[in-house]
């Protein structure tokens, strides 16, 4: 409803809160505290005419139509020249109305209470969510007599009128149900429905957060699968309803997923080569991709005698972005498998840049190096950690300077004899903030938190061996 914008913007300024702590939030003046000779008792406020039968936003607003939502009629002892003004309803999930929500009305004629479908659902959308089922609300209203600029609320700041309960469905923005839980089947469980891989979600709504997620682990013979919802699972059919696609090819592994609901008989998806991959869906515009999902990095090279075991390793959160200490020392590559079976990077076209085909990499020093990959973009980088020390409140030049750390022969181990004070500290590379380390001591992380310790004097050993990266302070 266009005409009613102003109305939806003033609504969307209103949120959850406790009843009892809202005040007067109306714009009408009052005047008044008191109507002489009027009894509060005698306002009467009914349910209106769209209110008896479930509320369809989205019908209302495709009909450009008002709720009549409530009437409230002038008592017979009003002064000449009052009438009746309801600026605002209440509305709750609850019949004690601990949470409530206000929601802008404007009057009509006769005394009808009006609400704009628009102005109702983008409140309802800001406190409820997106989920187009209908819920069952609980409405009550404030009266106020309104003469010019006279205005005085009914009965006071406590007193609501027309307690009512309404069925009401939001506008429904999707066309397809989202379910709360999907599944992967397909030819690695014998497309046995009890046996589908189940997808990750973060436990939200669904039609507010859509997303779905799960790792497949893809044997040589490759992975034919369909999406399924549980309710697809409940009903023991395929039959039932599921998502496929066409065949993609595998450096295009992505695309729309096409339901078997939709008068359509969709292919399943194909994962052809072999390895661990993470499977991403978004039930609401239902795209889908899978990448490659191994969670280390590895880096043989002359520094480890070209053993992906005894390299150190590279971690990352979302399998793309890579990042950790290593030690280097000339030619080296990253892999991602502890041997020379998965994908081996070595040096692209320019500088800075990895190829799955290309030759050793080099660091220019034996050192102790920083390293960040990022797969998506194929680039490595690398950064010599010249100096490494300990910083902070308790150290012996506070927040204003790093007491360095000796290193070992192979830069995995730095050490140091230091009396510190009763306070907190961080590692820090390189005499900058750049790069830095914090968390806890056994589980070392960048950026982390400032660690708290105790006065005395310790052998600090910061240990780059093994992921998670570890500290300890022995007494001295």
């Amino acid at each position: 409803m266009n005409h009613t914008k102003y109305l939806a913007l003033a609504a969307l300024v209103m949120a959850f809160s406790a009843c009892d702590d809202i005040e007067d939030s109306t714009s009408l003046p009052q005047t008044n505290p008191q109507l002489p000779g009027v009894d509060a008792a005698n306002v009467v406020v009914l349910p209106g005419a769209d209110a008896a039968a479930p509320i369809d936003l989205g019908a209302f607003n495709a009909a450009d139509s008002y709720i009549r939502i409530a009437s409230v009629a002038t008592p017979s002892d009003w002064p000449e020249g009052f009438v009746p003004e309801v600026p605002m309803m209440q509305m709750s999930v609850s019949q004690s109305f601990a949470d409530c929500i206000e929601v802008t009305t404007t009057m009509g004629a006769d005394g009808e209470v009006l609400i704009a479908p628009d102005t109702w659902d983008g409140v309802w959308k800001k406190n409820f969510g997106r989920n187009p089922a209908q819920r069952t609300l609980y409405l009550r209203f404030p009266v106020y007599a309104v003469k010019g600029s006279q205005s005085v609320r009914m009965g006071g700041l406590d007193t609501w009128y027309g307690a009512e309960t309404v069925t009401v469905a939001p506008f429904n923005e999707f066309d397809h149900t989202i379910e709360g839980t999907y599944y992967v089947v397909g030819s690695f469980c014998g497309w046995d429905l009890a046996r589908g891989v189940k997808l990750d979600h973060s436990g939200y709504d669904p039609y507010d957060d859509p997303n779905f997620h799960t790792l497949l682990s893809v044997d040589g013979a490759g992975y034919e699968f369909v999406v399924v919802p549980a309710s697809t699972v409940a009903a023991g059919t395929l039959s039932a309803g599921y998502y496929g696609g066409e065949y993609p090819a595998f450096t295009d592994a992505d695309g729309m997923l096409l339901a078997s609901t939709d008068a359509s008989t969709p292919a399943s998806l194909l994962i052809d080569h072999a390895g661990s991959y993470e499977l991403k869906i978004n039930m609401e515009t239902l795209a889908y991709s899978y990448q490659s999902a191994f969670s280390l990095l590895y880096t043989p090279g002359n520094s480890n005698g070209w053993n992906q075991e005894a390299s150190q390793v590279l971690t990352s959160a979302d399998y793309k972005w890579f990042s950790g200490y290593v030690h280097l020392d000339g030619e080296f590559k990253f892999t991602t498998a502890p041997n020379w079976d998965g994908t081996n990077y070595g040096a692209g076209a320019t500088p800075g840049t990895l190829d799955p085909t290309g030759g050793n990499l080099s660091a220019p020093a034996n050192a102790l190096y920083y390293a960040t990959v990022s797969i998506p973009e194929l680039t490595y980088s690398l950064t010599e950690i010249t100096t490494l020390g300990i910083i902070g409140s308790a150290t012996p030049a506070g927040w204003d300077g790093q007491t360095n750390l000796t290193p070992s022969a192979d830069f995995l181990t730095w050490t140091g004899i230091l009396t510190l004070t009763d306070g907190e500290f961080k590692f820090r590379m390189n005499d900058n903030w750049d790069i830095n380390l914090g968390g806890s001591v056994d589980a070392l992380i960048g950026n982390g938190a400032n660690i708290p310790v105790a006065a005395g004097t310790y052998l600090v050993t910061l240990d780059f061996s093994s992921v998670p990266y570890t500290c300890t302070l022995t007494p001295q």
